[in-house]
């Protein structure tokens, strides 16, 4: 019986020596996850970290299922025929409409920005305008410009636009500080953003002026593209007979037009720290 209790006792101090091991595992794991997420913290002010995250999460919300729509670029092909007086002529002919921002404009829809501040109607009207000239640079095939002689246009370089977000409300205010942002867009339609604190220092001699914080996180939205290119049935023309009562003259137009789409949708978001830059 003696043998036997010292048997129990000797399994009841390996159970809790066990209990104590999965303990300090528990901990050690515990500590090296803080350890790893304290690089995400360690800023001079976590007010920087926090108003720089919250402004990039309010443009996805705001921008979440914008779409451009281009308005419609046209293409024809005309072919006349002549027969008569003994002539056999035939000709063919094409023409090439790009859409003119200073008459007709595409259309923004889909988003909460088209409802929003004028600050937000302006950002909207920034990527449009950008976008209007992607058409023609990137869309329209070659075979249509080759066949009227012209060179495909060259893209301008997009302006960075720079705006600042801040919250109104004292309470607010003082968690959430005013932040940089800057809208940068290449050769396609995808967006870059980047965001940064700016903090007011007051200098002996300069004054007052405006320092970028250290912590800066960067927006990048990929565009889904899609675009429709329609042709229409041949439309024939008829102009003379013959004696017999046969066309002898007349003409033939094909017309073809392209229309292009961009969605920017929250599931193709992509932040990141640091900077966004096109270049």
């Amino acid at each position: 019986m003696t043998e036997k209790h010292k048997f129990r006792r000797g399994a009841s101090i390996a159970i809790a020596l066990l209990i104590f091991l999965l303990c300090a595992l528990a901990g050690v794991s515990a500590l090296m996850m803080a350890a790893s997420n304290a690089g995400r913290y360690s800023h001079k002010s976590e007010q920087d970290y926090y108003s720089v995250s919250s402004a990039a999460l309010m443009i996805v919300d705001m921008l979440d299922d914008l779409q451009f729509t281009s308005k419609e670029v046209e293409y024809d092909y005309t072919r006349t025929w002549d027969y008569t007086n003994g002539k056999h002529e035939e000709s063919d002919s094409y023409s090439l409409k790009l859409p003119d921002s200073t008459t007709t404009t595409s259309t923004m829809s889909g988003a909460s920005t088209l409802r929003g501040s004028e600050s937000s109607l302006t950002l909207c009207s920034k990527i449009q305008a950008h976008c209007e000239k992607l058409v023609p640079y990137l869309n329209v095939p070659n075979e249509w410009y080759m066949s009227v002689g012209k060179e495909r246009p060259s893209i301008e370089a997009f302006k960075p636009y720079t705006f600042t977000i801040s919250v109104s409300g004292s309470e607010k205010s003082n968690v959430f500080k005013p932040v940089k942002c800057t809208l940068e867009m290449g050769s396609d339609y995808n967006l870059l953003f980047s965001f940064q604190v700016e903090n007011t220092v007051e200098g002996e001699e300069e004054g007052s002026k405006l320092v970028t914080g250290e912590y800066a996180i960067s927006l990048y939205w990929q565009a889904k593209v899609d675009f429709v290119q329609k042709t229409g049935e041949p439309k024939y023309t008829y102009a003379e007979k013959d004696s017999a009562g046969e066309f002898v003259s007349g003409s033939m137009l094909q017309h073809r037009t392209l229309q292009v789409t961009a969605q920017w949708r929250r599931e193709d978001v992509v932040i990141s720290r640091g900077e966004a830059s096109s270049k």
